[in-house]
Parts: C-alpha cells; structure tokens; sequence
C-alpha cells in the first residue's frame, strides 16, 4: 500500500458508500468505477496491514442496497484475524445498528452460525469482547442480540448464543 493510512481510508470510506440505484447525480461510469475500486481496495488488503484498516473496513459499510460490494468486505475483513474482526465489528455495531441494521444483523448472525462448527471459537471470542465493551455499546449490542432473537429476527435460531452475559 503505498498511500498513507489516511488517504487510504478516505478513498475506502468514499468508494464505499455505494452509490444507490434512485440517484441520478452520479454518472453511470463513475458508479461502476467507484464500485469496482472499492472492491479492488478490499482485495488488496492482506490482513497483516493493521488494526486500524480492519477498523475501517467496517467503517465503510455505508449505503442500504451494496450490490454483493459488503460480502467482499466482510471477507476482507476476516483476513485480519477473529479477534481484530470481533474487536473492529463490536466498535462499529452501535452505527450499524442504528444507521443498518439488516447488515449488523448479518454480521451477528454470521458469527452466530458458528455455532457447532470450526468456526465456534470466534462466538466466544466475540461474546468476551462484548463483555469488555464500554456500558453503551455493551447495552446497545446486546439489546440488539435479544431484540433479533425474537421469530422474526436474524438470530431467531440461535438465541442465547451471543451477548455480553452468553
């Protein structure tokens, strides 16, 4: 990466808010050509860079409808490590609670499937980082988690495996 880390999460926090479908202020080719630069930056990263890009990763999940851009991230992300990833997702979950909550969901429920699996140890690795996450994002996450445990919700099928207290 030859950029410097600011400049590097500028252009990923810019090329990462997708450009929506009902927005005609920006030209088709840009559209593609942010799209496709976002994904280029995201296959880029090793997952040796450092926490900080990891962080942003997150960060630069921004728009409602991400046309398969956010599944890439979320690989991206995952190269980093289960503890960089929990660590960076439980920072980023209040505003992705708030701002989209049918992508925090999918994260949470994507550490919830791990349930039974190989993948189990990055439950616990998320639910003892929640446990160590300030009050505020500790109640807001884990009032997130009960709220999608309901029938409805995306941990409708595994209720009780995440929060702060599971």
């Amino acid at each position: 990466m030859t950029a410097s880390f600011e400049e590097w999460r500028a252009e990923l926090l810019h090329v990462g808010n997708i450009v929506q479908d009902g927005d005609d202020s920006i030209e088709w080719g840009e559209r593609q050509a942010r799209y496709n630069r976002y994904v280029e930056m995201l296959d880029a990263l090793k997952g040796s860079e450092g926490f900080e890009y990891v962080l942003a990763v997150f960060e630069s999940l921004q728009a409602e409808n991400d046309y398969g851009a956010y599944q890439i991230a979320d690989r991206a992300a995952w190269r980093f490590g289960e503890v960089s990833y929990c660590t960076a997702l439980i920072n980023e979950l209040p505003r992705l609670i708030e701002d989209l909550p049918d992508r925090a969901g999918d994260l949470v429920g994507s550490i919830a499937n791990g349930y039974g699996t190989k993948d189990e140890s990055t439950i616990r690795v998320f639910n003892h980082l929640l446990s160590e996450a300030s009050p505020a994002a500790k109640q807001d996450i884990d009032g997130f988690i009960r709220r999608e445990e309901l029938p409805t919700g995306w941990l409708s099928d595994r209720a009780g495996i995440l929060g702060s207290n599971a």
